[in-house]
């Protein structure tokens, strides 16, 4: 009963605007305790105790038209509530479901559970493939106003919901339900309402996605799919662009350039650094551990615990910080070689602050479970420089405004995050203009510099 009144309390319309602001088309939802002592105003994480499943359902019965979802393992536990059931039931009220459930491990234990006439699909096995880890699931990918995607890192079982430590990722948009869809078709072999086995094709066999770029209620966003959209190129660009802080909670945290791109961030002068790694998935084993263990000390911790995992794939970069573009990163994708060259995975990118926050804290309560601290931080200097200088908006499509509130001359130039310099315009006081149009979508350094410093913004081109 308890289970059923948390979701009524998220569904119902009553609480929703007490537990987070922000978005409204961009949800996230937590599994184990957060401490919204460092929530910003307004801005509490959401902690569902035992109601992830509740929420899970909750979605699937918003669903009028489709239901596409790709999960690597669904074990329908006595303590659950009963998702296959919700499933049977749009079903029966006409919705059309496709599933596509991992062949090699045999993990999904409950399918039989479903409707005999919703159609579904194993992944194939093979030395050239390991296993479809996605646990996403596309509601109305037709539809505009009601497309929405469901992500995160939880698996749907007992344990995934309501032990182990995990996340959950909802956004309602049509674009970016669209590149789900488009990532479970090419799996499923086509758009029709039974699987193509011919056609399909997963892992390393998938061309790259159309676009990973997307912009949901002004918030930037980014998608990308393993092995074909080379994933932890852009895990390591992420990390590359942390500016003062860095926290991350990765189940399996075993690829070598990771951890050497984490290290030269916790060796940065000003970049505070805070991780969590997984005992169970043996991360403590590999060589990525062996580089950050020695440098990192008490800041990067073992989760060891009885029956439950530290589950989560995520990383916040900079959440204290509203100027240096704070962003989360979540998803299926463990730092792993496996996941970035031979598995099913996807990963979102999410550019927000008030997000970022909520993610933090929810890293903060579990790295204090496990004896560590993460220090509450004012950004006083960044708050300075929005006194004196306003760039926006960003993230920015085609022009970027530059509002110089002193008089006197000054300089604004727009480099790369590796220094390369692309443009720099003359500011005298006042709006001045800096085209962007024929630059790349992606992540940049504007500096600003006058008589009194050189301020430097990150933004984000879309």
């Amino acid at each position: 009963m308890l289970k059923h009144f948390y979701a009524f309390l998220i569904f119902g319309g009553l609480c929703v605007s007490s537990f987070a602001a922000g978005s409204s088309k961009i949800k996230v939802y937590f599994n184990t305790t957060v401490d919204t002592s460092y929530a910003t105003p307004g801005n509490n994480a959401v902690y569902l105790y035992h109601a992830l499943d509740d929420t899970l359902i909750a979605y699937i019965n918003r669903a009028n038209h489709t239901l596409d979802i790709a999960v690597y393992q669904f074990s329908q536990g006595s303590g659950m509530s009963d998702i296959a059931g919700a499933l049977n039931a749009a079903y029966t009220r006409g919705v059309t479901i496709r599933y596509i459930y991992d062949g090699k491990d045999n993990a999904s234990t409950s399918m039989g559970l479903l409707n005999s006439g919703i159609a579904t699909l194993a992944s194939p096995t093979g030395s050239s493939y390991n296993i479809m880890h996605n646990k996403f699931m596309v509601i109305d990918a037709g539809y505009a106003a009601d497309a929405t995607v469901w992500t995160g890192s939880t698996n749907w079982t007992e344990s995934m919901f309501d032990r182990s430590t995990n996340n959950a990722v909802v956004i309602q948009d049509q674009a970016v339900a669209q590149a789900y869809l488009a990532q479970f078709e090419k799996m499923w072999g086509g758009s029709g309402a039974t699987p193509n086995a011919a056609a399909s094709k997963f892992g390393p066999f998938k061309t790259a996605s159309a676009t990973n770029s997307f912009t949901v209620d002004g918030r930037a966003i980014e998608v990308y799919f393993s092995p074909s959209d080379n994933t932890n190129t852009h895990i390591i660009s992420t990390i590359r662009s942390v500016d003062k802080e860095m926290f991350f909670g990765v189940y399996t945290y075993t690829e070598a350039p990771n951890a050497h791109e984490t290290k030269i961030k916790y060796n940065s002068a000003g970049v505070t650094v805070k991780g969590i790694m997984d005992h169970y998935s043996a991360s403590n084993s590999y060589s990525a551990y062996d580089t950050l263990a020695p440098v990192m000390g008490n800041d990067l911790k073992i989760y060891n615990g009885s029956n439950t995992v530290y589950h989560n794939k995520m990383m916040i970069a900079d959440p204290d910080y509203p100027t240096l573009d704070p962003l989360v990163l979540t998803g299926s994708h463990n730092w792993s070689v496996t996941a970035d060259t031979k598995n099913d995975e996807n990963m979102i990118i999410i550019h927000d602050a008030d997000i970022a926050n909520q993610y933090l804290q929810a890293f903060a309560a579990s790295f204090a479970a496990l004896g560590g601290s993460v220090s509450h931080v004012t950004a006083v200097s960044e708050a300075a420089q929005d006194d004196r200088i306003s760039i926006y908006p960003n993230p920015v499509k085609d022009v970027l405004w530059i509002d110089a509130k002193d008089a006197g001359p000054a300089t604004a130039e727009i480099t790369t995050l590796a220094g390369q310099r692309l443009r720099s315009v003359a500011l005298h006081g006042g709006r001045s203009m800096l085209s962007l149009s024929d630059i790349a979508p992606g992540m940049y350094i504007v500096s600003v510099s006058d008589i009194s410093g050189l301020y430097t913004y990150k933004i984000v081109k879309i």
